[in-house]
């Protein structure tokens, strides 16, 4: 379509009537604590499938890591089969190498002549400050009393092209109940390299297990003979470690049967300390990872842990909440700490996984300092596992900029900018961007809707594609649409309707001082909002909270509104702050 301008301006008023013999009205609105913080917003066209590629048939494949290297490309590794893999991408994630192996499937042979395969798992990879990279796996033997479950590494000096032959830096007990498992990463700032893993080789004589680590001084050449316990619960078993740096601390995420099912736990020392001290059962340096606890019978498990470039440390984990009480049918969930590596809420769950499938073995990592990529082991669209992949944008603590729109509908990159720190699209193909400015009377927002189907009934305004612009005006934080509370309907075709909060139900209103401008696009549509300050708040240039909807319509499903992630349309205490600078 070409760009064909609608404009609409509601200049109305509120009408009503006051009578001496009405009944005293005794409503007081609901307050609830509000959501602060950074969110996740999961773009759903972002998905990829990284495994098996092409017509390629594996029946697993799984255990996916992605990291960022120095120079701008994207590694992921993978297991699958028995052996170790690694795919490339040089272009930003549109395009992947074939795979090549990292470790491979062997046969081991004892001093007895005796022989088993020993297959490979677990593979993880870091890029050190020198800018080596350096993988590790986990040795599995097919068969007990033969060969050790083990620890190996290999190294790259050169981005990648060459590697070292694998190298065993641990070996545990020759029987899968005495195994070692899950091998992860941390280099520290004095360059120190550490791998953690899950250890139960010490408890010979018991199903115990414990987090152990062993360090290189070297960037990996050499690794101490040294084993440091870095946590250990007696009688229950410590597992699936993952470490990150936060301020002076280090933290590790670990799967802990304390009562029931396991649950993520964080342990920490401080950086000055390196854990000469162990985190036992009792230790305050062992605590529940989630703000709010899951039932005992909830298992949520295998954690993975990252941290984004203001600070705030990300949690996954795979879980059964909400689902079947059967384990092998968990999905991945993600949850967001603050600064410290603590209070983890604002729950999401990257992939739509049914509940006779699974996504688990995940992990988490940073894609740009503006995006992280959750990778699962996911049987959401395959009989069997695959690997893949989806980004989620994070939308920062909102500051709304100063400076004056032309209502135009046209978001021009010099009144707006390149930023659009709002993201909505998790659910379908059909997404939304959002930014806000104000100036001293009027507050803008602007809203870019990449939509290539758009739909609508000619009887029912409601019925179409379009955007609610959700405003609690004073940031009263309210548990239920009331007083201060405003509700902006605006379709693609400029159609606008006004509501605002009564006592909890959104009830029609008109007010001077609101506009919508609509651009329809081939892609999409774009919509300027402009709204008079003196109409909606209290206190002038107050902090104010907000919320998208965005609806997508069409005859067989009805209206889909999805809101802002961890937002709730009835509830302004979810809604985004916004600071107004």
């Amino acid at each position: 379509m070409s760009g064909l301008m609608l404009y609409l301006a509601l200049c109305l008023f509120v009408g009503g009537c006051d009578k001496s013999d009405d009944p005293v009205n005794t409503y007081e609105p609901l307050v609830g604590e509000p959501v602060e913080g950074i969110r996740i917003a999961w773009d759903y066209r972002s998905m990829q499938k990284l495994a098996p590629q092409g017509d390629r048939t594996l029946g697993w494949v799984g255990y996916p890591r992605v990291r960022r290297l120095h120079d701008g490309r994207l590694i992921a590794v993978y297991e699958t089969q028995g052996n170790g893999e690694m795919v490339e991408s040089t272009d930003n994630g549109k395009h992947w190498s074939q795979p090549k192996l990292t470790f491979t499937k062997h046969t081991y042979t004892n001093d007895q002549g005796e022989s088993t395969a020993v297959n490979i798992a677990n593979t993880e990879l870091i890029q050190l400050q020198n800018g080596d990279l350096v993988m590790a796996c986990n040795y599995r033997p097919a068969q007990d009393e033969i060969a050790p479950f083990a620890i190996a590494v290999r190294r790259s000096s050169d981005g990648g092209q060459s590697w070292s032959e694998s190298e065993v830096i641990y070996e545990a007990g020759p029987r899968f109940r005495d195994g070692c498992w899950e091998p992860a990463f941390l280099q520290l700032p004095s360059g120190e390299l550490q791998v953690y893993f899950a250890n139960e080789s010490p408890f010979r004589t018991s199903d115990e297990q414990n987090i152990s680590m062993i360090r290189s001084i070297d960037n990996g050449m050499s690794w101490s003979e040294e084993i440091k316990t870095v946590c250990f619960r007696e009688g229950r078993r410590d597992g699936m470690p993952v470490p990150v740096l936060v301020n002076d601390e280090i933290i590790v995420a670990i799967e802990d049967n304390k009562i029931g099912q396991f649950k993520p736990y964080i342990v920490r020392t401080k950086l000055s300390d390196n854990w000469e001290t162990s985190v036992l059962a009792n230790s305050p340096n062992r605590e529940p990872a989630l703000l709010q606890p899951l039932p005992d019978d909830i298992y949520a498990g295998a954690p993975y842990l990252m941290k984004v470039p203001s600070g705030e440390v990300l949690l996954s984990y795979q879980t059964t909440s909400g689902r079947t009480t059967d384990w092998e049918r968990s999905t991945m969930e993600v949850a967001i700490g603050d600064q410290t590596g603590r209070n983890f809420t604002k729950l999401s769950r990257p992939f739509a996984v049914p509940l006779d499938r699974e996504a688990k073995w995940n992990s988490i990592s940073l894609w740009d300092e503006n995006t992280v990529v959750a990778a699962a082991t996911t049987s959401f669209r395959s009989p069997n596992c695959e690997v893949w992949i989806i980004k989620g944008h994070i939308i920062p603590e909102l500051e709304a900029q100063q400076g004056t729109i032309s209502t135009d509908g046209n978001l021009t990159p010099t009144e707006w900018g390149n930023q659009w720190p709002i993201f909505i699209g998790h659910q379908r193909e059909t997404n939304l961007r959002a930014a806000i400015r104000y100036n001293d009377d009027k507050l803008f927002v602007g809203v870019a809707v990449a939509d290539s189907q758009l739909s609508s009934d000619l009887n029912n305004l409601f019925r179409a594609d379009g955007v609610y612009l959700y405003l609690d005006a004073n940031n009263q934080n309210l548990l239920e649409p009331g007083e201060g509370l405003f509700r902006f309907w605006c379709n693609f075709k400029g159609e606008t309707k006004l509501e605002k909060g009564d006592q909890g139900q959104w009830k029609a209103v008109e007010l001077d001082g609101v506009e919508a401008v609509v651009e329809a696009l081939d892609s999409g549509y774009h919509i300027e909002f402009e709204v008079s300050l003196a109409a909606i708040q209290q206190n002038k240039q107050s902090d104010l909270r907000i919320n998208f909807g965005l609806v997508d319509y069409n005859q067989s499903a009805g209206i889909q509104e999805e809101n802002v992630a961890n937002s709730v349309s009835e509830s302004s205490n979810t809604w985004c702050r916004v600071r107004m600078q």
